[in-house]
């Protein structure tokens, strides 16, 4: 795991100041290529080949490049290459990456199993190609406008390269409406991330910069669905999850497992544990039960004989957390468990681990999230109304209001479920349905709050129409909520405390297999995850795996309800919103139904806050 910059011009003291701004991504080493045309930076943090010999730059011939990530199957490409004649000098996947690409041009990605972001400088083509993973575990932002293109791993090392970037309005909408920003753009204008699954070449010369797809899921679902018995489908997925899982635990330093306690997590130690044993395990916990599921993991743990760590997370923690939130994540970023990730992350590190294995992409591959199946019901029942009463039902909620309706029903987030309730009786379609639970707000409420009218573009759930609905929902999330929020998440929480943080279930060929097998073997007699859940039982009681999904939250109403609601009196303060980005009036306003303990979507709070902490770290200097 690493971090690397470039850019197309010679600057040798920016160069130096876009890798101190991502030290913590490689804090063993670092090293610079630098000539009239290009210059590439890089980063080291070092889990395999410790040795001087791993070290980047990395030339070879007319190819100089600098690689984040890991290629897990490096020793079987080293042998086909050894065949016609390479010779190598470490035991680096770097140095097989870099030959590879010799040898197959991009065709070579189609051989490698692993998470990475690539840069190849060719000093005879004078051409950059940039590539980034399939899944998009590994980020990679590029800015590209007038004579400028630049590249690096966060968005720090661009700030400091580019000191008169201008904030994007339709990301900033993005942000409010998702918690995140996507892939096609970000918080900055001309500045981007490169898509999962793609290739771009920048040509110096013409300065044009060209995108190509190299892998999609897509074409997988629109195979033949297999016929195959229950339980030759479920040998396959255990026998598919134990190769994917071997290849990550490839590493010469320790190597621990983020545990929930949930099917996911638990198929990862569980399968790890059988096979390689002395598996570290580490949780964290709330004191606020409903967000606890430390007693779950621990269960989990003590059968399966990890060595396990926990860590119970509080107001105060999370305070000393949220006053660097903004340094960790760089972009406007509001997924909140970003905290306990963060601190987890921590905990792994003091305990001397290097690689951690997280088990994201679980509830997008096997069809996990409870929003799936709540969707599709309410759905069902939506559509069976006919469209002039549920038209006349909204008009009636509308009237009567959200803090009116409060006084007859007292629970929890009422003010964002009755918005989503009476936005979803307006709806013709599945996608829309699904796209008013992913909003934070409704369009009118981020349009008053920014003041700019904006349709998000966004991603199709055409998947085909012999497919289930909740399919296209689940392809929603694994092109846009997975990527831009779980990944984004996971990678720069690790890497803040200078670990690699490893995916074993975005494996390619996990997705490529479940994109094939019949619906109704992801989601089987209410239960989530029916294949996956096959496997974990033939390694964990069925009983510890049968209970409510509980997800990753923090005690948001709990937490900046109280102790940490300073921070909103901070601020939201006049003087600290005269940016004329948002309206202030709104934020005081919805604030104070925050003080009056009145019914309110927290969660609107919370990314109003999120922005200003990254306004006034980056911004507002």
């Amino acid at each position: 795991m690493c971090g690397i910059v470039g850019f197309n011009s010679k600057n040798t003291k920016k160069l130096e100041m876009m890798l101190q701004s991502i030290h913590h991504r490689g804090p063993d080493d670092n090293g610079k290529y630098e000539n009239d045309n290009f210059s590439l930076g890089h980063v080291r943090l070092s889990i395999l080949d410790l040795s001087s010999l791993g070290s980047q730059p990395m030339t070879y011939k007319h190819l100089v490049m600098v690689f984040n990530g890991e290629v897990y199957n490096f020793e079987e490409i080293k042998k086909e290459l050894i065949e016609f004649g390479y010779e190598f000098n470490s035991h680096s996947d770097s140095e097989v990456v870099l030959k590879a690409y010799h040898k197959w041009g991009i065709k070579a990605v189609d051989k490698f199993i692993g998470m990475f972001a690539i840069a190849f400088y060719d000093t005879v083509e004078q051409t950059v190609t940039l590539i980034r993973d399939r899944v998009g575990v590994k980020p990679l932002y590029y800015y590209h406008n007038g004579d400028n293109f630049i590249f690096a791993s966060e968005l720090k090392p661009i700030m400091k390269y580019k000191d008169d970037l201008k904030i994007s309005k339709d990301a900033l909408y993005e942000f409010f409406q998702f918690g995140y920003i996507s892939s096609n753009l970000s918080i900055f204008e001309n500045c981007f991330k490169l898509p999962a699954g793609h290739y771009g070449i920048y040509d110096i010369q013409t300065n044009k910069f060209d995108i190509k797809e190299y892998w999609s899921v897509l074409p997988y679902f629109k195979m033949p669905k297999f016929e195959k018995s229950e339980t030759e489908l479920v040998d396959e997925l255990e026998n598919l999850l134990i190769d994917a899982f071997k290849y990550r635990m490839v590493s010469d330093v320790p190597v621990g497992v983020f545990l929930s306690g949930g099917i996911d997590s638990s198929v990862v130690a569980a399968i790890l544990q059988k096979h390689y044993g002395n598996i570290y395990t580490f949780t964290i916990g709330f004191k606020e039960a409903k967000y606890n599921e430390a007693t779950y993991a621990k269960q989990v743990a003590e059968h399966l004989g990890t060595t396990h760590t926990e860590k119970f997370l509080d107001s105060t923690q999370a305070k000393e957390i949220l006053d660097r939130f903004v340094d960790i994540y760089d972009e406007p970023f509001g997924d909140s468990s970003g905290i306990p990730t963060t601190l987890v992350s921590q905990v792994a590190c003091d305990a001397g681990i290097k690689v951690v294995l997280s088990a994201d992409g679980g509830d997008e591959i096997f069809c996990g999230y409870e929003r799936y199946w709540y969707s599709y019901a309410i759905g069902k029942k939506i559509f069976k109304l006919p469209k002039v009463l549920r038209k006349s039902i909204a008009f009636i909620m509308d009237t009567i209001g959200v803090q009116n309706a409060s006084k007859l029903f007292k629970i929890r987030n009422f003010e964002h479920k009755y918005n989503q309730l009476s936005e979803m009786l307006k709806d013709d379609s599945w996608k829309d349905i699904y796209e008013k639970l992913i909003h934070n707000s409704k369009n009118y409420e981020i349009e008053e709050l920014l003041g700019i009218v904006k349709k998000v573009d966004e991603k199709s759930f055409a998947v085909g129409e012999k497919e289930h609905p909740m399919q296209g929902m689940m392809l929603w999330d694994y092109h846009r909520y997975m990527v831009d929020d779980i990944l984004t998440k996971v990678d720069r929480a690790t890497m803040s405390v200078s670990i690699e943080g490893r995916e074993p279930l975005l494996d390619h060929r996990i997705a490529e297999f479940m994109a094939r097998v019949p619906f109704e073997l992801k989601y089987k007699n209410g239960d989530s995850k029916y294949l996956l859940r096959k496997v974990l039982e033939r390694y964990i009681p069925k009983e510890m795996i049968d209970r409510p999904k509980m997800g990753f939250g923090i005690p948001m109403f709990e937490w900046f309800g109280g102790d940490l609601r300073n921070l909103f009196e901070t601020y939201f303060k006049e003087e600290n919103l005269n940016h004329n980005l948002l309206n202030v009036s709104y934020i005081q306003k919805e604030y104070q139904k925050l003080r009056d303990n009145k019914q309110i979507n927290i969660n609107k709070l919370w990314l109003i806050l999120v922005f200003q902490m990254w306004y006034r770290k980056y911004i507002w200097k």
